[in-house]
């Protein structure tokens, strides 16, 4: 009889472990796991915001890659970088607009450093505003977060970078 009571408690264990374990196993990714590429399948037309936001980090970059001032080449560099990551934890998440992530248009050579450290702050708050739409899939959610980061240090750095400009 007692074992019967102890094979009981084990078999209503083993049934809640299973039916509490089903939603993390439903999308394939918990905190934490290990990514594998497989896992996540990327339907780009059900996120168009992604590529929106890797399109203004990109004309941002471009804008930025132009140290031609000294007193704020410093700070380009450090909001480029900043907007590289962004873009390469856009590429971990899958999201993938078929072009190279070092791929540069020539900046405009008429604008002045302020003038163009006020675009790529637009463009960098219109990148934010579409890296932080609604996710469901948890792994992207924990790299929406880096890539937000990512892409507020960029906008810190330009903050600076202006400071600079203006002293």
């Amino acid at each position: 009889m007692k074992l019967r009571g102890i094979l009981t408690v084990l078999v209503f264990a083993a049934a809640g472990n299973a039916i509490l374990s089903v939603p993390a196993l439903a999308d394939g990714w918990r905190e934490g796991d290990p990514w594998n590429w497989q896992q996540h399948q990327w339907h780009p037309e059900e996120h168009p915001y992604y590529l929106h936001a890797m399109s203004d980090l990109r004309q941002a970059r471009d804008l930025l890659a132009r140290p031609d001032y000294p007193q704020v080449m410093d700070d380009e560099r450090h909001a480029v970088d900043e907007i590289n990551k962004a873009m390469r934890k856009m590429r971990d998440a899958a999201i993938d607009d078929g072009k190279d992530i070092y791929d540069r248009m020539p900046p405009d050579a008429r604008w002045r450093p302020e003038d163009r450290f006020h675009q790529a702050k637009e463009l960098l708050a219109k990148a934010r505003q579409d890296a932080t739409h609604r996710e469901d899939d948890p792994y992207l959610r924990s790299l929406q977060r880096d890539i937000v980061h990512h892409i507020d240090e960029a906008q810190r750095a330009i903050d600076q970078a202006i400071n600079d400009a203006l002293r």
